[in-house]
């Protein structure tokens, strides 16, 4: 009696684990019994790893299978599926529904076969499968009403009626169902670029590398230099985004090019690598750009690209390089020196974080004076950002240097720091006056860079660097009175005092015309911080020698008389200025005795003394007067009259 519930639950244990696997096997062979047809395929639709698509036209037939992440189209060519069209596909199979459904043998016995559904030899037959498993579906004939098909179910033992919408969507074209992407290597994966290319005389290959680093792009060959990130990404880019123009059917390796490719380019990634072969160019293609013969390596299939990503790799080695060849911290430098030949330059920054220039050389005797720190942090900016416009040789020899003028060089540029010193050279060959060469401490190549741009930043005139602020009044200073004067007639212009009454110059000026108390005010506020547009000569003369036999003879003289506080009285103390007659719009010497030194004034400056000139021509426009009517001309002749005059 104790044995009999045993028996009954070992008995219902082999029953159950019947049951299920019973209901396994009948899973695993997709019985359409159960559910409508999307029920029946789904398994099989999110399981597939293959794809089989057969008409019966046999060039019209596809096979698509997945390896690994993507989906490759295997028939009727090798090449990448587009994965946006497979995923369409599955999607319409997925949730496909049936219009209509009935049983094979139920038309058997109506006296109806397969053959009248066109389903005994289907136009259409799709396979989904993974590994081994596969579910066959048949398509057939249109139906007479309505825009549906014939379908065969899996086991062929239903007959389903689906939209023939579903149908065509299985039907794309094969265009639409190849990818188009040459590289399936991301861009951000991509960690080198190799380039192999077969020069013009086709005797040897110009081998390229670029690798990525920290930093950027270096060159691993044929060189070891610096590359251009930017350019470098840009070409990376260019590359993947590159699309095939068309694929070519049974195309001849040897009338492609691609038996002998004229150019391989290879992408490196995370363990893994592509390398598309380039051949000859395809004439046949419409357009301005150009295409290409190309295919990639292990795979057969043949097709065209664009021209111009491509065409832009064949100088890769000078295209990408960097340009920037100058590495430093401005921060940093305490000391730049500017030679040619004897002649040195020297601008040394003082402890308080002020610049002077001093210059030295061919019995010049050293003098420092103040340097301009906004010209001296544009020069540094100016010397960091220097660029090649080509590169002259990148191992060069002694000879090479001296061809180039280096034992020679135009300029001698030294940027000290506690840390380093960073040394420049600029020379010029004696057989090209155009040419302008630099190389550095810190590299062996030498560059080619603009040569007018270049020299104009490093003048050797010690002036062109000396700060443009000549004199600057204290705070507290108090200006008394200013005055204007011809110096070569005597002839006081002007002459305005603050009395004890008027304590502003806005007082003072108050019956003055509006013009006037402008250019009054402009030179109050120049003669409190006076600055110069350039210097012209560290000393002061009776007149400004313009060339050995011009020169300019001093016209007005510009003084203030000013108050500057003392510890226990205040000093009155006279800054006197002297001006040549205005040149041009733009140009008027000036000069400074007790400065010792001769400069071009500013456009301030200039207008407010023209304002005091008395031989000013003013025009009746400015005034509001009359314009008078030009005084006529003569008539000319007429030409023929001329003519028979002459001929007379």
């Amino acid at each position: 009696m104790r044995l009999q519930p045993t028996s009954i639950l070992i008995a219902l244990n082999i029953l159950a684990f019947g049951l299920i696997l019973l209901l396994d096997n009948r899973k695993e062979s997709y019985d359409s019994k159960i559910g409508g047809l999307a029920e029946c395929i789904s398994t099989a639709v999110i399981e597939t790893d293959r794809i089989e698509l057969w008409e019966q036209i046999p060039d019209k037939s596809r096979i698509i299978e997945r390896q690994g992440s993507k989906w490759m189209l295997t028939k009727p060519l090798q090449w990448k599926a587009n994965t946006f069209a497979v995923n369409r596909i599955l999607n319409q199979l997925q949730f496909v529904q049936e219009e209509a459904t009935f049983f094979v043998s139920e038309i058997e016995r109506s006296g109806q076969s397969l053959a009248d559904f066109g389903l005994a030899t289907p136009k259409i037959k799709l396979i989904i499968g993974r590994g081994e498993k596969q579910v066959v579906l048949s398509i057939g004939n249109t139906t007479e009403i309505g825009e549906n098909v014939y379908l065969l179910g899996p086991d062929n033992a239903k007959i389903y009626v689906v939209s023939r919408k579903v149908i065509d969507s299985l039907l794309m074209e094969l265009s639409d169902l190849r990818s188009r992407s040459i590289f399936g290597i991301p861009v951000f994966e991509i960690d080198a670029l190799k380039l192999q290319i077969k020069t013009l005389s086709g005797d040897s290959d110009l081998k390229v590398r670029l690798g990525r680093i920290s930093s950027g792009w270096l060159f691993e060959a044929p060189l070891n230099a610096q590359a251009d990130p930017v350019l470098v990404d840009n070409a990376i880019n260019n590359l993947t985004a590159a699309k095939v123009i068309r694929f070519q059917q049974n195309a001849d390796l040897i009338l492609t090019g691609l038996q002998e490719p004229v150019m391989e380019v290879t992408l490196h990634g995370n363990k893994r690598q592509q390398t598309l072969f380039i051949g000859k160019k395809d004439t046949s293609t419409v357009g301005t750009e150009g295409a290409y013969f190309a295919k990639l390596k292990d795979n057969p299939t043949v097709f065209t690209i664009p021209a111009e990503p491509f065409d832009a790799l064949r100088e890769a080695q000078a295209a990408l390089r960097e340009r920037n060849f100058m590495s430093f911290d401005p921060s940093s430098i305490n000391a730049i020196q500017i030679g040619q030949g004897a002649r040195e330059m020297r601008l040394q920054k003082l402890e308080k974080g002020e610049w002077q220039v001093i210059r030295s050389g061919e019995g010049a005797s050293i003098q420092p004076h103040r340097a301009d720190p906004a010209l001296i942090k544009s020069l540094l900016e100016d010397l960091l950002e220097l660029r090649a416009v080509g590169f002259a040789a990148d191992a060069p020899t002694t000879t090479d240097l001296n061809q180039l003028g280096f034992s020679d060089p135009q300029r001698t540029i030294k940027l000290v720091s506690p840390n380093e010193t960073v040394l420049l050279e600029l020379a010029s060959p004696e057989s090209s006056s155009n040419k302008l060469y630099a190389r550095t401490s810190g590299s062996i190549y030498i560059y080619e860079i603009d040569r007018r741009a270049t020299l104009e930043l490093l003048p050797m005139d010690a002036l062109m660097y000396r700060n443009r602020l000549l004199d600057s009044l204290p705070q507290a200073a108090r200006i008394q009175t200013i005055r204007l004067e011809n110096i070569q007639t005597g002839e006081l212009l002007f002459e305005k005092s603050l009395s004890a009454e008027t304590t502003s110059w806005e007082s003072a000026l108050d019956s003055a015309a509006d013009n006037e108390r402008a250019a009054i005010f402009a030179i109050l506020a120049k003669l409190r911080d006076f600055t110069v547009k350039k210097y012209l000569l560290n000393e002061f003369t009776s007149d400004y020698s313009i060339d050995s036999q011009n020169s300019v003879p001093w016209i007005y003289r510009l003084s203030a008389d000013v108050l500057l506080p003392g510890d226990l009285i205040n000093q009155l103390d006279t800054r006197s200025y002297v001006f040549s007659k205005r040149l041009s719009g733009t140009v008027q010497i000036g000069g400074s005795e007790d400065q010792a030194t001769i400069f071009e004034a500013t456009p301030s400056i200039i207008d407010a003394i023209y304002t005091f000139e008395k031989n000013t021509l003013i025009p009746p426009e400015a005034t509001g007067a009359d314009v008078p009517d030009p005084e006529p001309i003569d008539t000319l002749p007429a030409p023929e009259s001329i003519l028979e005059s002459s001929t007379l």
